[in-house]
């Protein structure tokens, strides 16, 4: 009480005070038996750390989410029923896969593959054939981010086996999307928009739906369509009308849980604007997505704002797009 009455009264705190006041790291006590209320506890942060991720980007959530690892492996160790073990092997495998893509989020490839690999471990060992087939098309999404396309193939052909086994249409069409986006990176329109088509099919399966928060609907494979259709319009022109007409439609939905999401569509509507030969347009949108983007954390949008720069300096005489190219490379 001494000590805090000097804080108090604003004196000066000598070293030995401040060496009292320190707080070193003790781990928090493991339950004597861990139950559902755990889980569901567990559970529901992993449900709020998606969500924010979502939201403000991987940067916002990585250490917070490495840091509950850490207890979440614990309660592993703890005596509990094989029901609860069952499901504290889904939770955990959700929140490596989030690690995974956090990290990937902030540009760590590294961590990034073996936390989704990881992630892997922990579904397989449950045999839950539908977390097998998310951190498998995670880590084909990163492979495509890293443009190594033989590996994301590999990864993309088996999530697409365990998705059949999960018998989940939400699953086996985000994996045919992110496999389209690998097919359209590496100039294969043909089997990109034939991806596509598959997985617009696979949706109407409603069986097994993905964990919360994340979901896959038709909304959201629109917006898929269109940053894929917009990678092909980088390559060629012609897909610029389709890019601008699938993103139009998705961006104008609401978005309200998925704020990052929506900054990568109008990222890449923007693009598919100054690529068509509608500078204004996409300048006018460019300059929405930089104010957006100075609250999200995440490389992957850097680099999708790098593209759309890029597509700017194909207007040098336009003012607007000048601005934009400016603005985006400070």
């Amino acid at each position: 009480m001494g000590l805090l009455a000097k804080i108090a009264m604003g004196a000066t705190l000598t070293t030995a005070d401040l060496a009292l006041l320190s707080s070193p790291a003790v781990a928090t006590p493991t339950p004597s038996r861990v139950g559902t209320t755990e889980v569901d506890q567990l559970r529901e942060l992993t449900r709020v750390l998606w969500t924010q991720e979502q939201q403000l980007g991987g940067g916002a959530v990585r250490n917070a989410v490495i840091a509950q690892l850490g207890w979440a492996r614990t309660l592993l160790n703890a005596p509990h029923t094989d029901n609860v073990d069952h499901q504290l092997h889904a939770v955990l495998s959700d929140l490596l896969t989030l690690a995974g893509w956090s990290s990937h989020g902030v540009g760590l490839a590294g961590p990034a593959l073996r936390y989704t690999g990881q992630a892997l471990t922990i579904a397989r060992q449950a045999n839950d054939h539908m977390r097998a087939a998310l951190a498998l098309n995670q880590i084909g999404r990163i492979y495509t981010q890293s443009r190594n396309y033989t590996e994301a193939h590999n990864a993309f052909t088996l999530a697409t086996l365990s998705a059949d086994q999960a018998d989940s249409g939400q699953t086996q069409a985000l994996v045919y999307a992110s496999h389209a986006q690998a097919h359209a990176s590496t100039g294969q329109p043909l089997r990109a928009v034939d991806t596509l088509i598959r997985a617009e099919s696979a949706l109407t399966n409603p069986d097994n739906p993905l964990p919360a928060p994340r979901t896959y609907t038709q909304t959201l494979l629109t917006g898929e369509t269109g940053l894929i259709y917009t990678t092909l319009a980088t390559q060629q022109p012609t897909y610029a009308t389709q890019a601008i007409d699938t993103l139009t439609e998705t961006t104008s939905q609401p978005h309200t849980l998925r704020t990052k999401r929506l900054a990568f569509l109008l990222t890449d509507l923007a693009t598919a604007h100054l690529t068509g030969g509608d500078p204004e347009a996409g300048a006018h949108i460019g300059h929405q997505v930089a104010d957006t983007a100075a609250h999200i954390r995440s490389n992957r949008l850097v680099e999708r704002l790098e593209v759309m720069r890029a597509a700017s300096e194909r207007h040098p005489t336009n003012s607007q797009a000048v601005e934009l190219g400016h603005r985006i490379g400070r």
